[in-house]
């Protein structure tokens, strides 16, 4: 069964009518960053979309479903500055949320002023200091919060700077993710340096570790990911950290290439790789 809704009361209506009915769903939105299983879900699917973006003086009230591609624009256009830096991330501000979506030193949660979230059969606010936000992380990973609505807050900015650094971004982006490639993002986390033994550390050139991570990268180029193939899934052969879908992958492919690289660079550098992409 599957279910488009509009906005955050029809997600809501939706969520709860499922539960009543002791229905299994799944959420979906933008569906980057997510591996879907190969005999399809055998649940209802609710995609949620939204469209609606509401301004106070710096505050925005964004609906989880909306595009954060749109939110972006919306904040650039009226000279805004605090998301600029997550220009080219596909998916909904809601899914950006839930990972903790970053890039070049910036993460949503900079920003985010308190998730609303129905919990249960009941709609709660959750600020940002409780949302367990950490490196691509946060409680709606682990907890089965339903997103509604995100506020945000943003601070005053030149509109031609803002632009620059969209621009920027979006370029020094598309240098890994080529456009029309098919993946689902990075596949693996950055690793936090203060994460890792020194034993570990002793073995990684230092030079690599930008602003305290070890690129994912990095450590898989080095145990020969790049080009390597299984089925129809074939890791990137610039990039170690891209899954790509050569037409006829399957999730079972991706599974069993996640499982070999994560145990050479276990073997190699004593370091347990974790998925940022989510497995359905």
């Amino acid at each position: 069964m599957y279910v488009a809704v509009r906005n955050p009361k029809e997600l809501e209506d939706v969520v709860l009518w499922a539960k009543s009915e002791k229905l299994p769903f799944q959420l979906v939105a933008g569906g980057s960053n997510i591996v879907f299983p190969d005999e399809g879900l055998q649940c209802l699917v609710i995609h949620n979309h939204g469209e609606s973006l509401s301004q106070h003086d710096n505050v925005l009230i964004v609906d989880s479903g909306v595009e954060l591609s749109n939110v972006i624009s919306f904040c650039i256009t009226r000279g805004f500055s605090g998301v600029e830096y997550l220009s080219g991330i596909p998916g909904t501000i809601g899914g950006a949320v839930v990972g903790n979506a970053g890039a070049y030193g910036h993460a949503i949660s900079e920003v985010v002023e308190y998730v609303e979230v129905l919990n249960g059969k009941k709609i709660e606010k959750i600020n940002n200091q409780l949302c367990g936000f950490r490196y691509r992380e946060s409680i709606f990973k682990r907890k089965s919060f339903v997103l509604l609505r995100i506020c945000i807050r943003l601070t005053q900015g030149v509109k031609k700077d803002l632009r620059k650094v969209s621009s920027d971004v979006i370029k020094q982006r598309e240098t890994k993710y080529h456009p029309g490639i098919r993946c689902p993002g990075s596949f693996f986390k950055n690793v936090l340096e203060i994460d890792i033994s020194k034993n570990s550390l002793s073995r990684i050139d230092q030079n690599v570790i930008i602003a305290g991570k070890i690129p994912a990268g990095f450590l898989l180029g080095e145990v020969g990911a790049r080009g390597m193939k299984i089925g129809g899934i074939k890791i990137a052969d610039y990039h170690g950290n891209l899954f790509v879908n050569t037409g006829s992958g399957t999730a079972k492919d991706v599974k069993k290439l996640a499982q070999i690289l994560k145990k050479r660079v276990l073997e190699k550098f004593h370091i347990q790789l974790e998925e940022e992409i989510r497995y359905f």
